[in-house]
């Protein structure tokens, strides 16, 4: 046994035999089975409940966005028609409310692309295990096997090569998913949570204060048929109501310029939360596998695994004396 696995032929029957066992836990989901008795295992819970988590805050963040921007809607073409005394004033509260609607309208479709995002990430999370372990680990192996076995002129190094590189793609495919929920996870904790907590609680108090111009107390009727010093006392009332709204209306208005800056906070946080930081950390690792494709592929690494120097050694023989 170990003249033949001294021998370059013995070299490529071990390798073979190790190929051809993992192509079959592969396709068993044994290789799957042993991935779950690691530390490793831990990236595939923390990325499933992060990616629960923030599906679901996603989600009622975006209703919340729909039903400000249905409350504003709804009230931006209000009219508040009062009378002090006895002068007829008209305040819009449209003009309040129209530099956040637009702002709500874009706000609820970002959500929306955050929450089919978050979706997407989740879903590649389980299509990452079979695509990675199931699929391109097989394809790897297959290609593996016949770069070892192949005559030399059929490419046996292009297919090494190419083996290797879908061995490095199954692996990242397999655990790329779950190094975003966790990274974004880490993310979301350190500098994110406080922001998110803030900017939602500003956004069920805008909700609230939005509705409060369209409760006005209703102006008196029938003033021809009441005393004058009843008609003076309504009078004053009615200016009190009058001075009453415009405070409110104040108010709103200052709550609404402030919900802008907590608008634009969770804007920022669900884009880099969902588009920016997952982008960059695939291209990351991407970029780490194409470094490890191009050393693996090279004629040195062939060389340290051993591979390559056997193959062609077996292959040219003894070289002829003369």
């Amino acid at each position: 046994m170990n003249r033949l696995a001294a021998s370059p032929r013995g070299v490529r029957i071990l390798l073979s035999l190790l190929l051809v066992l993992m192509g079959v836990l592969a396709l068993t989901e044994g290789l799957e089975g042993l991935v779950s008795k690691t530390p490793v295992s831990h990236l595939d819970a923390r990325a499933s409940s992060y990616y629960n988590g923030a599906v679901a805050k996603a989600l009622a963040t975006y209703a919340a966005a729909r039903v400000l921007n249905a409350g504003i809607s709804a009230v931006q073409g209000t009219e508040l028609a009062v009378s002090p005394a006895g002068v007829g004033v008209r305040l819009s509260v449209g003009e309040i409310l129209d530099p956040i609607n637009d702002l709500i309208e874009r706000f609820s479709w970002i959500m929306l692309l955050s929450t089919v995002s978050l979706g997407i990430q989740k879903a590649l999370l389980e299509i990452g295990i079979w695509v990675g372990f199931r699929v391109l680990m097989v394809l790897a192996v297959a290609a593996l096997l016949a770069g070892l076995w192949l005559p030399l002129y059929a490419g046996r190094a292009k297919l090494r090569t190419l083996g290797l590189r879908i061995l490095v793609a199954a692996v990242v495919v397999r655990f790329c998913i779950p190094v975003v929920g966790v990274t974004s996870q880490a993310l979301d904790t350190v500098f994110f949570a406080d922001t998110y907590k803030q900017s939602t609680e500003s956004l069920e108090v805008i909700r609230g204060k939005v509705r409060m111009p369209i409760e006005i107390p209703a102006q008196g009727e029938g003033e021809e048929d009441a005393g004058l010093l009843e008609s003076l006392r309504k009078r004053a009332q009615e200016t009190k109501d009058m001075l009453n709204v415009q405070a409110r209306l104040d108010a709103l208005k200052e709550t609404v310029e402030a919900g802008v800056d907590h608008i634009m906070s969770l804007m920022t946080v669900f884009l880099l939360q969902t588009v920016v930081i997952p982008l960059i950390v695939l291209w990351g690792l991407i970029r780490l596998s194409g470094s490890l494709v191009r050393v693996g592929g090279s004629t040195e690494g062939e060389r340290r695994i051993g591979w390559f120097s056997a193959g062609r050694s077996e292959i040219q023989g003894p070289k002829s004396s003369g």
